[in-house]
């Protein structure tokens, strides 16, 4: 059963920042269809609704992305699970679902908003489930061409760190400090044993949204890393979590596809 009052806040909450992305699209449309540098990557991150179980959650989701994926300048959608929140929260973390969706360009991401959000597909997942976050993201320009298929693939055991952050949530936030911050702590993260790959992201809705995403070996190596005082301990660690840790959402997340 669809929950029109449920499913009429989630349209809205989808389409309107479609809304801010048309004003974002590029007037050149010469650049060439196999071109990953300006892709568009949909952070969905759920949470079922009470009363929905599981089964019917997964089954509604199977049957929306399966008609997404029809569409042209679609590809590589991926879902992955909490097992850890750094935030602390009470959130429960068994019915929170996060999906992954890659989009060829702002256009493409645009129209498809727009014109799938009133299909029955769309209409009976949106009614199972309330979003926590929703962003349309593009990597920093140092971590393109992204291809989400290839980030933490299933069946690699591989897990995937996500941290949203909110920059205006700092107090005397300065972007230069946060920058640099940033930087050393990756350069730091990069050096430990069974770290994979790092990509940072920005939000093309909101200029103050930004994530961090890392991906690990396995669930023991992350532990392994955040267990070990000398790289917790470290100046790098302590200056850019101590000062900047997730204030959004931050959780470890295993593949479920």
């Amino acid at each position: 059963m669809i929950r029109k009052n449920n499913f009429f806040a989630l349209t809205l909450f989808f389409v309107l920042p479609l809304l801010v992305l048309s004003s974002c699209k590029d007037d050149d449309d010469s650049t060439p269809q196999n071109d990953k540098n300006d892709d568009v990557f949909e952070l969905a991150i759920r949470r079922v609704n009470t009363g929905v179980s599981i089964s019917e959650f997964t089954s509604a989701r199977d049957t929306f992305v399966a008609k997404l994926m029809t569409e042209e300048g679609t590809s590589n959608d991926r879902e992955v699970q909490p097992f850890f929140n750094y935030l602390g929260s009470d959130l429960p973390l068994d019915s929170v679902y996060i999906g992954l969706t890659q989009y060829e360009d702002v256009a493409t991401y645009n129209s498809l908003g727009q014109s799938l959000s009133s299909s029955t597909e769309a209409q009976t997942f949106f009614g199972t489930f309330t979003p926590i976050i929703f962003e349309a993201l593009q990597p920093l320009d140092e971590y393109k061409p992204v291809d989400l298929g290839t980030v933490a693939p299933l069946g690699t055991g591989q897990v995937l760190e996500i941290a949203v952050r909110d920059l205006s949530t700092y107090s005397n936030f300065n972007q230069a400090d946060y920058e640099t911050a940033r930087d050393a702590f990756l350069t730091k993260l990069s050096q430990q044993n069974g770290f994979v790959k790092e990509i940072q992201w920005k939000s093309v809705l909101n200029p103050n949204i930004v994530v961090g995403m890392t991906v690990y070996e396995s669930q023991q190596a992350v532990i392994a890393i955040n267990s070990d005082a000398t790289f917790t301990g470290s100046l790098e660690t302590q200056t850019f979590i101590g000062n900047y840790p997730p204030s959004v959402f931050g959780t470890i997340n295993t593949i479920l596809k």
